[in-house]
C-alpha cells in the first residue's frame, strides 16, 4: 500500500459504472439493503470502481471512500483493504453499524468473481 494515504475526505457519492468487469454485492446487516461493488479491472489494475447502495447516507460514506481508496489499485493489494484503510476518507465512523465491513464484503466478491473469472 502507499505509504502516504491520501487523508481528503470524500463526498458520500457512489455511481454505478456503466461497464465494468465484475461486481459483488452484499447486504447489510443492519438493515437489509444490497451494497453493491463494480470494478473496471484492465492488467490486474482496477481503473475504476463504482456500484450502488441502497441503504443509508452512512453506507454511501463508507462506498464512496472504499472507492477511492481501491482505484489503481493492483486487484491483490486490494484483497487486503479493510475499513481501517479507508476510515481516515469519511466524516465520520459509526462502529456499532458495521456498514464499512459490508461495504468492503462487496469489493471481496468482486475481487472473488474477477479471479474465478481469470480462472475459468
Amino acid at each position: 500500500m502507499d505509504a502516504t494515504p491520501n487523508t481528503t475526505k470524500v463526498r458520500p457519492v457512489v455511481n454505478p459504472l456503466e461497464n465494468y468487469t465484475v461486481e459483488g454485492m452484499s447486504e447489510c446487516s443492519a438493515c437489509g439493503r444490497a451494497v453493491k461493488m463494480q470494478l473496471r479491472i484492465d492488467n490486474d489494475i482496477i481503473v475504476d470502481a463504482g456500484g450502488t447502495v441502497e441503504s443509508c447516507g452512512y453506507s454511501r460514506e463508507c462506498m464512496a471512500a472504499l472507492i477511492a481508496t481501491v482505484i489503481g489499485m493492483n486487484v491483490y493489494d486490494a484483497q487486503a483493504v479493510s475499513s481501517e484503510d479507508f476510515q481516515p476518507l469519511m466524516t465520520r465512523v459509526i462502529e456499532k453499524l458495521g456498514c464499512d465491513n459490508w461495504c468492503v464484503a462487496a469489493l471481496r466478491i468482486a475481487l472473488r468473481n474477477y479471479r474465478l473469472r481469470a480462472a475459468a
